[in-house]
């Protein structure tokens, strides 16, 4: 059984300016809370009205506006104001002073990669160094390079939405590509 199932877990939201990460409550958390207390905070926290009627069938385009504001919302870092990344709750933050890990999940972030799971598998391999991350990078690139080629290769009638699955991996490839220059272009100013 997934230990998200037993317990309530918090997401970690992460500024890479300032290199912190602070936990939120997601949006299924936030909207138990709200029918039970029955009043609901906008996002920023400073409007508040009573909302249990909107828990009632007739109201489900209420609680359907409340959904999504929240899951729209923008978290900020208390320090900087910048907007915060949600890596999931399987994040696990570097120290501060680990400016070269920091680094790697903030490239891992803008590649696609998360730590949503159900909390079964974990989120498998995270590389620590740099040369490890460019080995990462470039297995996932080769990855990514087969699913487009098979993807091609597939007759259209066992893959209706061909044209956008060519595009979502031909991004992704884009993606994983500058990641690698601009890794290349960090260790070399490190060295």
């Amino acid at each position: 059984m997934c230990r998200y199932a037993r317990k309530t877990y918090k997401s970690h939201y992460v500024c890479f300016k300032c290199r912190k990460s602070f936990k939120q409550p997601d949006t299924y958390d936030i909207i138990r809370r709200i029918e039970k207390e029955k009043i609901y905070y906008e996002p920023g926290g400073k409007i508040f009205r009573k909302v249990g009627y909107v828990f009632t069938k007739a109201e489900t385009k209420e609680l359907e506006k409340i959904v999504s504001n929240l899951e729209n919302r923008i978290i900020k870092c208390p320090e900087c104001t910048s907007v915060m990344a949600d890596l999931g709750k399987d994040f696990k933050a570097p120290k501060k002073t680990a400016v070269k890990e920091w680094k790697i999940a903030e490239s891992l972030f803008k590649t696609g990669k998360c730590f949503h799971s159900c909390g079964c598998d974990g989120i498998g391999y995270i590389p620590k160094n740099p040369k490890d991350y460019e080995v990462y990078l470039n297995n996932i690139l080769k990855k990514y390079q087969e699913y487009l080629i098979d993807c091609q290769n597939a007759p259209i009638e066992e893959c209706p939405e061909k044209i956008e699955e060519i595009k979502y991996w031909s991004d992704n490839i884009q993606k994983i590509k500058t990641e690698i220059i601009d890794n290349k272009f960090e260790i070399m100013q490190i060295m």
